[in-house]
């Protein structure tokens, strides 16, 4: 094995899964012309400093740098800070590149998961080259996040539920490059590009993160762009773009998904869906790329859902008898409802004219500089529209998806009922919406999104537009007799600022579950607090007003 130098880059220390009695330790280094680095990890015990285990990474060009370490037989609720090193005999420590080895260690979870309150992080689209100019190149939140949990003592994890990376700068060479390993390397420097940060490093070296890739990911708009299809009328995506796929899939599976809680599927090969369990709170962390194709209207596949199904039914605690799942967060990369319906059907029916005039006015010497701004900044929208669950083109996968939630909380075959809230991201603006049932008895489940933690947020203008053009979002199919909507959202106040959201799960005795989410926007001395009530406040009230007059324009 040989030595590194000491000008290599480093990705992590991050830490990955933890359980009651188990952690995980990933890393990645950038080799440059070295064959291969070994490191050794080693784990102590807090309370005594007793050394507990030292596991080894070899890391080398068949991993591309990348090693992960799994600690197991450990104690509940306990720390252990860990350290790297670069001998057997650790006596030569790795450069930390700006960590100090106070910033390394793991937390176990609590053996009986929590009591009475479970706490954790939810945010999405990291790409802090879009707002700069914040004095931390775009990191301002990230690095607030260890002063919002000096704040919240209890975080034990964060969701990051989609856009990790943005790779769409690389796309054209991506897609343009024959050479698999080549194409690799061009990903994995967006890895480099987005996550070398100390701010970035400095939280995930001991919080343990979860998760999920979304378009960005891949590159823009992935499954939803109609440039990706082999011709006007195919279903099916041309060579490069499948060899552009199956590279960003091995970038994400070794840099992201092995550091989540075990896959559904062996080997990834449905998707990436991983689903876990804290106490009495199940999480279901659903895969929106790997099997999306908008021309098959094709958000994901019914063996995805199917794989979610057996692992929540099939929980040995959900009986009568036990204590089970009381509450399960569904997270999902994109939402099921924001935008505003009027604006974008014009959008799908009229935006390639306007994609069409402005290509011509980009040939135009005198006015091409704007023209190639407007393509640049907007470009082809109709992949955004496409990608959330309230578009036509997913609305039969959303309506079986929503009766699958609804049915969780409404059971008929004498299970208890569960509380359901759905966490999102992708859009640029948090905030929440309720999405409501008209055939259960529990109509109501709690949308809360995180979005962006690191990427110029959604303009309040457009937002104010969205919010006044819109009252009720129709989602999935009509119902066959009444040839009404089952299901529809109605959208509350979103924020125009970068965020982080702290999520959590109050549980004051059976029966009496309550939601807490705390969204630190940006420049916000305190956080925006919403509340909700689980178990007494998810009746549908329908109230019947006259028919609205038309909508009064803006202002």
């Amino acid at each position: 094995m040989s030595t590194p130098t000491s000008n290599f880059n480093l990705l992590g220390p991050f830490v990955g899964n933890i359980t009651s009695s188990s952690g995980r330790v990933w890393l990645h280094v950038d080799l440059h012309d070295q064959p291969d680095i070994q490191v050794f990890v080693t784990l102590r015990r807090s309370r005594d400093n007793a050394l507990v285990s030292t596991a080894r990474m070899v890391l080398n060009k068949a991993n591309h740098g990348t090693g992960i370490v799994q600690f197991e037989n450990l104690e509940p609720n306990l720390v252990y800070p860990y350290g790297l090193w670069l001998d057997e005999v650790c006596s030569q420590p790795l450069d930390l590149d700006g960590l100090t080895p106070a910033d390394l260690f793991i937390w176990t979870l609590p053996k009986e998961g929590y009591d009475p309150q479970l706490d954790f992080l939810l945010m999405s689209c990291h790409n802090p080259e879009e707002a700069k100019g914040d004095h931390c190149e775009g990191f301002a939140v990230w690095a607030q996040i260890p002063e919002i949990l000096g704040e919240n003592k209890n975080v034990r994890f964060a969701l990051m539920v989609g856009d990790q990376v943005y790779a769409d700068e690389i796309e054209k060479k991506a897609l343009a490059e024959k050479d698999p390993e080549k194409r690799y390397e061009l990903y994995l420097s967006m890895y480099r590009k987005f996550w070398d940060n100390i701010h970035y490093r400095k939280v995930l070296c001991s919080l343990p993160a979860i998760l999920m890739w979304d378009d960005h990911d891949i590159t823009d708009g992935w499954g939803s762009r109609e440039d990706s299809f082999e011709d006007d009328e195919s279903k099916e995506f041309k060579p490069e773009w499948k060899c552009l796929f199956e590279t960003a899939k091995r970038a994400f599976a070794e840099m992201q998904a092995n550091r989540n809680p075990p896959p559904l599927s062996p080997n990834y090969e449905a998707g990436f869906d991983t689903c876990f369990r804290i106490g009495g709170a199940g999480f279901a962390v659903a895969d929106l790329r790997s099997n999306r194709n908008v021309r098959k209207e094709k958000i994901w596949s019914a063996e995805q859902l199917d794989g979610i199904a057996r692992f929540f039914f099939n929980d040995p605690g959900n009986t009568e008898k036990e204590e089970g799942i009381h509450t399960l967060f569904f997270v999902s990369s994109v939402v099921f409802s924001h935008g505003a319906p009027q604006v974008e059907s014009f959008i799908l029916k009229f935006w390639l004219l306007v994609l069409t005039f402005f290509s011509w006015l980009e040939s135009l010497p005198l006015i091409n500089r704007p023209a190639a701004w407007f393509n640049r900044v907007f470009g082809d929208l109709r992949d955004d529209i496409n990608d959330s669950w309230g578009s036509e083109k997913n609305s039969a996968e959303a309506h079986r998806v929503l009766e699958f939630l609804f049915e969780l909380q409404n059971p008929v075959d004498g299970r208890k009922a569960v509380n359901v809230v759905i966490l999102s991201g992708d859009i640029h603006t948090s905030g929440y919406s309720n999405i409501y049932s008209a055939k259960h008895e529990k109509a109501v489940i709690p949308h809360i999104v995180g979005t962006p933690v690191a990427y110029e947020p959604f303009s309040w203008v457009g937002e104010a537009v969205f919010r006044h053009l819109t009252r009720v979002v129709s989602l999935g199919k009509k119902d066959p007799v009444t040839k009404k909507h089952v299901y529809t959202a109605q959208v509350s106040h979103h924020f125009c600022y970068r965020n982080v959201v702290v999520v959590s799960l109050r549980n004051y005795e059976e029966n009496e579950s309550h939601l807490k989410a705390k969204f630190y926007l940006e420049g916000f001395p305190e956080p925006q607090v919403l509340l909700f009530d689980l178990n007494h406040g998810s009746h549908r009230e329908a109230i019947r007003w006259p028919e609205p007059a038309p909508m009064q324009p803006l202002p």
